[in-house]
């Protein structure tokens, strides 16, 4: 596919399966000869940035928007040369060379969508959504395996952050989404074929 690449956004509240849903349609557009890379933009979370007093981490301003409005631009005109990535962890920043093509750029993250929308419009909205207890389940398994926290510190998280930060930040996104999923194995082959539908209209379209 010539010109820009195709923005896809995928959004929704924090462990309703974005990042696997995001690396499972990847695999399924590379299956179908889309090339697609996924940038996630819980990596422009600010260095050494001070927890805001509500929302804690979750919340928009949490985000580089500068650095994730520039990078999404240059995925889009395919010229992005390394990948940034954030460190939960020591909360520092690293990059990583980008040696691929893509014809499709998924971006996927709780906080990051809703910066970009107004200034960098995606061809489709994903909205990825799960039910709040199946979400405190998955988000305990992560962080207490992957971020080495104490079950009660990530449910005080939970309640006195992530939620305030969601209802504000994330479920508005829901009513402008083109699909919203509920459903992986449903939602990949729905949004697979707004794809290729996508790719298809963009052919007919060039000169």
């Amino acid at each position: 596919m010539n010109g820009p690449a195709l923005l896809i956004y995928i959004a929704g509240p924090s462990a309703a399966g974005k990042t696997h849903f995001s690396e499972e349609l990847r695999k399924s557009l590379s299956q179908s000869q889309i090339p697609a890379v996924v940038i996630g933009s819980d990596d422009y979370y600010r260095e050494q940035w001070t927890p805001d007093a509500t929302y804690g981490f979750d919340t928009v301003d949490a985000i580089d928007n500068h650095a994730l409005l520039q990078d999404v631009v240059s995925l889009r005109d395919r010229r992005l040369l390394r990948r940034r990535r954030y460190d939960m962890g020591t909360r520092k920043i690293h990059w990583e060379s980008l040696d691929q093509a893509w014809d499709v750029v998924l971006l996927e993250g709780a906080f990051g969508p809703q910066l970009l929308i107004d200034q960098l419009h995606p061809d489709l909205l994903i909205y990825v959504d799960a039910s709040l207890p199946m979400r405190v389940i998955r988000r305990l398994r992560r962080d207490i395996r992957e971020r080495q926290r104490s079950a009660p510190s990530v449910l005080r998280q939970m309640l006195l952050n992530m939620l305030p930060g969601e209802r504000r930040f994330i479920h508005p996104l829901k009513r402008s989404a083109n699909l919203i999923i509920r459903d992986f194995q449903a939602g990949r082959l729905q949004a697979l074929q707004h794809i290729e539908e996508l790719i298809n209209h963009s052919k007919a379209q060039a000169p």
